[in-house]
């Protein structure tokens, strides 16, 4: 397989991309690096190893085994795995045939947030949650916290829709012994349509719909021209969702916001609404966006924490220890009880 690890061009050590000053910084001597600089290093070696890489890409349902030319070891990973790390010496490792020809990312934003921050922000959001089970804050489970970059796919259209049914409106008052009820009733139309730029749609079968969705949106001004050093000391999923396959998902949200968009000019809700709707898409672009990811398992249940990692957003799912919650109850049971001993000896006494 034709693995990448980005090397400091000074001393030959590992370099590493650093969220905080957007530029790469050599792990052994300190040396740092622009963008610019990179990418005219990266630009210059992946015109050398174009063959080896088609020759990668007709091999590609073999390509499961990660050699890390640091250290010589060897780990399996998944298909669809297209960057990732050494978990023996540290090193990045790109898989560059997995990201070519039809897999090829068009455009990627880049990490703008620190592994420190994804983990203080999991912190602040674990606290006050007691009844959690000890696994969430256990500090080897935290330190898992992983960047990865995931595919999306980038939709633009337009949606056009038509709005119809009866908005009543009702007054009541009172003369003398009798209460009077008036009904007025409106028969209401809408229509418009409305343009989209780059609805986002995860590309990847691993990472749920509802998450990615939650931790929108990415500020997409600064999306940048796909470059394999970004990946560098991140993990990184190739799609293994087509852009024809995510398109449901991408018009069903146009859809929606259309239609929101319609009944938001309605004062009072709509009785027999009725809604028609087509979406025609203009442009389809495949891009990749930072997640900071940590996955908890109890009892065969996967919890799952993301953090944007260019805005900071998150969405978690931290379940409660029914065990913790009884011995809880059962202690504000005994308190509540020596309370009322307490009281009754003092009254009686």
């Amino acid at each position: 397989m034709d693995t990448t690890v980005l090397k400091c061009p000074t001393c030959g050590s590992n370099l590493q991309f650093t969220a905080e000053t957007q530029n790469f910084k050599c792990e052994f001597c300190g040396t740092a690096f622009t963008q610019e600089e990179i990418f005219k290093i990266t630009q210059d070696s992946a015109e050398d190893t174009q063959t080896q890489v088609q020759e990668d890409i007709e091999q590609q349902p073999e390509l499961n085994l990660f050699h890390c030319q640091n250290c010589g070891a060897e780990m399996v990973t998944d298909e669809n795995t297209a960057a990732t790390f050494c978990v023996y010496c540290g090193s990045a490792g790109i898989m560059k045939s997995r990201l070519e020809g039809k897999f090829r990312p068009e455009l990627i934003i880049p990490f703008k947030t620190t592994k420190q921050d994804a983990i203080n922000a999991y912190n602040n959001y674990r606290k006050g949650k007691h009844l959690a089970p000890d696994e969430f804050g256990k500090k080897e489970n935290i330190e898992k916290i992983t960047g990865v970059y995931i595919p999306f796919w980038l939709y633009d259209g337009n949606s056009r829709g038509f709005l119809t049914g009866e908005r009543h409106d009702i007054t009541s008052w009172r003369s003398g012994d009798y209460r009077y009820t008036k009904t007025d009733i409106y028969h209401v139309e809408r229509a418009g349509d409305i343009s989209f730029e780059k609805v986002p749609a995860d590309g990847s079968k691993k990472f749920d719909d509802d998450t990615m969705d939650s931790i929108e949106p990415f500020d997409f001004k600064e999306f940048q021209p796909f470059n394999y050093s970004f990946l560098s000391g991140f993990l990184a999923e190739k799609y293994d969702v087509g852009p024809e396959e995510d398109k449901e998902r991408a018009q069903l949200r146009m859809g929606n916001s259309l239609m929101a968009s319609l009944y938001g000019t309605i004062r009072g809700s709509l009785i027999g609404a009725q809604e028609q709707k087509n979406t025609v898409f203009t442009g389809i672009r495949y891009a990749m966006l930072p997640v900071w990811m940590l996955n908890t398992k109890i009892k065969d249940k996967m919890y799952t924490f993301a953090m944007n990692g260019q805005t900071g957003r998150i969405v978690g799912d931290i379940p409660i220890d029914k065990g913790k919650a009884w011995r809880f109850f059962l202690l504000r049971v005994i308190i509540a009880m020596a309370i009322v001993c307490g009281l009754s000896y003092l009254l009686f006494m």
